[in-house]
């Protein structure tokens, strides 16, 4: 949503250039609520949330990189990297986002917009890593040349929900690996 940064850690006030069809679309969204609480009062909250993953996640194709890595060293298959693995992305456990929710149906103040994330990057190649040393066996990795549409950095600034929110992340990226996992293999 917010395209190529200016500043890291992205705040909510960044502005949101997306160069991807998602991101528009989640920004459209934003602008409808927008739209809606203007003409009709209807008041909203919103949750930009960084690259959510956990236990239940389905196993996709195209997104969602930790469960799909998970899916590919469960299977002995080859997970395909677009690029050279340094994209930094803000990963967040499930149970903290839904955490995030149950505290913004809670508040009543005039800001409308909150980042949710963990408020640090990890590369894809430090996704790959950390499954390594969880699942304790070297993983099948093809790199691909980079695409267009991903952002080199997304790494959010929490700031605003700690503050407002009173909320924060709990779940540190290695026990949301191990969890994810631990949950896949009772599947």
């Amino acid at each position: 949503m917010y395209g190529i940064p200016h500043e890291i850690p992205i705040k909510e006030s960044h502005p949101t250039d997306p160069i991807s069809s998602y991101g528009i679309t989640k920004l459209e969204i934003e602008k409808y609520l927008h739209l809606y609480w203007t003409l009709y009062g209807m008041d909203y909250c919103i949750l930009r949330i960084a690259n959510a993953y956990g236990a239940r996640q389905p196993i996709p194709q195209t997104q969602g990189a930790i469960a799909a890595f998970l899916g590919k060293a469960a299977g002995h298959e080859e997970i395909i990297i677009w690029g050279d693995g340094s994209v930094l992305r803000d990963y967040v456990y499930a149970s903290d986002v839904a955490n995030a929710f149950l505290q913004v149906s809670l508040y009543s103040g005039e800001l409308k917009v909150f980042n949710i994330g963990s408020g640090h990057g990890n590369s894809l190649n430090d996704i790959i890593g950390a499954i390594e040393n969880i699942l304790q066996v070297p993983l099948q990795v093809k790199y691909l040349p980079g695409r267009p549409f991903d952002v080199p950095i997304n790494v959010l600034d929490i700031t605003r929900a700690k503050l407002h929110l009173n909320w924060e992340p709990k779940v540190r990226l290695e026990e949301g690996i191990l969890s994810a996992f631990d949950w896949m293999q009772r599947v």
